[in-house]
């Protein structure tokens, strides 16, 4: 997740605020960023930041374990990689399993990349009582403290919200977002081993997708985005439904072509995010037909930062999916690791989270009883 921007900022002048190159792996810095994007070394410095023993680092470090727990050989030089998933010789870390949450009806997958030291998105699945799949991303503010933990709030949150009652529309979508926003600002920010306390909250953006028979309810916050995917011909055609709050976004409205406004300095600068910090939450709510047949993407920047235009993710889901009309037939879960795997194999240059369902062919397609607990 790239850094904050004030929300009066135009892109033009965030685009001349670049605050140069990290040290440790060359990636531009954002202006007031304390640690690298990409790597996650602290500004200034030539080795990624690490974090200090106890508390929730050594939680942490005992999941990292558990999950590199199978990788006995390191890929970069063929030494030992250690209980805490490091090599031994030259220092490389193991990469990890995708984490997959399959549902059936829906799935989701997520990883930290090849250059954050911690996975700071998160994901919920769940369903409305009516049976409705609910989809929720969202990524952690890197240059925030807390950031793992302020997404795992904001998806809690929402799928307590919308999950096992009747779903109610825009209206219920803005409550969830509501209370992601006030889950997310009661996560303290004094107690990030990786982050020195400043009097900063944590922050995260937000994608939540209810999918009914008939239509796609989406609400978002920051740039973690939602696609419509529909058959076309024997491929796969891919619609943003969300609306980015960043820079890029806003360079777009001002004509700027959207792969340019992307690779401005500070383009991928959000606007707009939840957490104390934030402005008052004002979500992008939108719906739009949906129906039996069709598939809904939700996902984080890390998988479409590789994959930034409607184009180029029908690109890449029609290389991984059967055509349309088989697909019907396949498991999401193994596409959703597939996406995420790709994105690592792109460079993985931030924590990448993507979760995929289709339409329900009828009210109670999918099973409450089986989705409501969050992923």
């Amino acid at each position: 997740m790239t850094g904050r921007t004030d929300p009066a900022a135009t892109a033009s002048s965030v685009a001349t605020a670049a605050a140069g190159a990290c040290a440790a792996c060359g990636e531009p810095l954002v202006d007031g960023a304390r640690f690298c994007e990409a790597c996650g070394a602290a500004a200034g410095t030539s080795q990624p930041a690490t974090a200090v023993p106890g508390g929730a680092a050594a939680a942490e470090a005992a999941a990292d374990a558990a999950e590199v727990a199978a990788a006995t050989a390191c890929t970069r030089c063929g030494g030992e990689v250690d209980g805490d998933g490091y090599c031994t010789s030259c220092g490389h870390r193991a990469i990890e399993d995708v984490a997959v949450d399959d549902r059936g009806a829906l799935a989701a997958a997520t990883h930290r990349g090849r250059r954050h030291p911690r996975n700071e998105d998160a994901a919920a699945l769940a369903a409305t009582s009516e049976g409705w799949p609910v989809l929720v991303v969202s990524d952690g503010v890197s240059i925030s403290p807390n950031p793992h933990r302020a997404s795992a709030a904001a998806v809690a949150a929402v799928a307590d919200r919308l999950g096992g009652r009747p779903f109610g529309g825009a209206d219920d979508l803005a409550d969830a977002v509501a209370a992601a926003h006030a889950a997310v600002s009661a996560v303290p920010g004094d107690d990030d081993p990786h982050w020195t306390p400043d009097g900063s909250h944590p922050a995260c953006t937000l994608v939540v997708a209810v999918v009914t028979d008939s239509a796609l309810h989406t609400a978002n916050v920051g740039d973690a985005r939602a696609h419509l995917l529909t058959p076309a011909g024997d491929r796969w055609a891919a619609a943003q439904v969300s609306t980015d709050d960043s820079v890029a976004a806003q360079a777009v409205a001002q004509g700027i072509d959207a792969e340019v406004a992307l690779n401005l300095p500070g383009g991928h600068g959000i606007v707009a995010w939840l957490g104390a910090d934030a402005p008052e939450p004002d979500p992008h709510v939108a719906t739009h037909p949906a129906g039996p047949g069709d598939l809904v993407l939700v996902c984080s920047d890390g998988l479409w930062n590789y994959a930034p235009t409607d184009d180029a993710i029908g690109e890449l889901v029609t290389s991984l999916l059967p055509p349309p009309g088989q697909a019907a037939a396949e498991p999401l879960a193994p596409v959703c690791e597939q996406l995420v795997s790709w994105a690592v194999d792109q460079g993985g240059a931030d924590n990448i989270t993507v979760a995929l369902t289709s339409p329900p062919a009828a009210p109670g397609g999918a099973d409450p009883t089986e989705l409501e607990d969050n992923a």
